[in-house]
């Protein structure tokens, strides 16, 4: 049996597969939990192991949103630590393996079916023969790469959510200040594209707008204050909301367009998450218009193919895919891992 996992700052979903080859993809066991509602990772770990009635699995592969050194993890927007042989000896499984969420995310692009897999343009991402570029803005903003080395792509992990947030706009450079009298002078593009951030641009161009109707007011006030913002903006319920969900999808597609850039992914990008599914895909003309504004590179940029993936599970399925390979590779049948866990 084998325990695969992404563990996020929303959500952790875990999964029990088998992990005999060709045997279905369909889980024997998952769960979904809220992170945020429990202390530590082996809490929700032990309670779904513990409601498992089948053999212990023997392999783990666990997604993490944070970087991975020397097999201990710090989930970036959570107060949880992770290290492999604790997790071994906690849990009691052989061998436990954790990566950068997003790359397990990019192997389960590389896996997914195109039934998951919505186009924004009129190609779709090619897996076979150059570098593709995964983006999933949720809690946070993850960025992995998928390097082509003539045979096959390795998965690479980054932190470049963190990386420096570069305003385009007279507009954006008024945000730029905005964030950093909130955040201090490192204004990150996670700031801005991510939950939070959305609720950031909202407050944003709230404060500029004056009172904001009464039925906005009320829905923000209900539940995921986020969520309402998303909701609200697309229905074009006020302008403050939906000039934050407008702005959020544009830069977010400017973000997309300087991975294509820095890694020379022409293969094409892979937009993962929840928010893609909801902003991006009734908004991707704002998207492309942000990815494709890169001057004089933006007529390479129109040649790039970009999904939406659909799949909510996809960082589980690219953890099922290196946990096959690392249980056949101990057995001495599984070609090199694909995936690299730095970042």
């Amino acid at each position: 049996m084998i325990l695969v996992g992404d563990i996020g700052g929303t959500n952790t979903r875990l999964a029990i597969y088998s992990g005999s080859p060709g045997r279905s993809a369909a889980p024997l066991a998952q769960s979904v939990q809220p992170s945020r509602e429990h202390a530590r990772f082996e809490d929700i770990a032990r309670a779904f192991l513990g409601s498992w009635q089948g053999a212990r699995p023997t392999v783990a592969v666990l997604g993490v949103a944070g970087p991975v050194r020397e097999g201990t993890a710090k989930v970036t927007n959570l107060p949880w630590k992770l290290e492999e042989r604790a997790l071994q000896k906690a849990l009691g499984i052989r061998r436990v393996s954790l990566h950068n969420d997003l790359v397990v995310g990019a192997r389960g692009c590389l896996a997914a079916p195109a039934t998951s897999l919505e186009p924004l343009t009129r190609k779709r991402p090619d897996p076979h023969g150059q570098h593709l570029a995964v983006i999933a803005a949720g809690t946070g903003l993850g960025e992995a790469r998928l390097i082509w080395d003539g045979s096959r792509h390795l998965a690479l992990g980054t932190e470049g959510g963190h990386c420096d947030f570069a305003p385009q706009t007279p507009l954006e450079i008024e945000i730029w200040h905005f964030l950093s009298a909130r955040f201090g002078n490192h204004v990150s593009y996670e700031r801005v594209v991510s939950g939070a951030g959305l609720g950031a641009l909202y407050d944003f161009f709230a404060s500029r707008g004056g009172r904001e109707p009464s039925r906005v007011t009320r829905r923000l006030a209900q539940g995921d204050r986020n969520e309402g913002i998303a909701e609200l903006g697309l229905a074009r319920a006020s302008r403050a909301t939906a000039r934050a969900v407008d702005l959020f999808v544009t830069i977010y597609g400017a973000e997309a367009g300087n991975m294509v850039l820095r890694e020379l992914a022409l293969g094409g990008v892979f937009v993962s998450g929840n928010i893609a599914r909801k902003l991006v895909l009734p908004r991707s003309e704002l998207f492309l218009e942000g990815f494709r504004r890169k001057g004089r590179f933006s007529e390479l940029l129109t040649e790039v193919p970009v999904a939406v993936v659909t799949d909510p599970l996809i960082g589980v399925l690219g953890a099922l895919q290196i946990a096959r390979e690392r249980r056949g590779e101990a057995k001495g049948t599984a070609r090199r891992p694909r995936a690299v866990r730095t970042g």
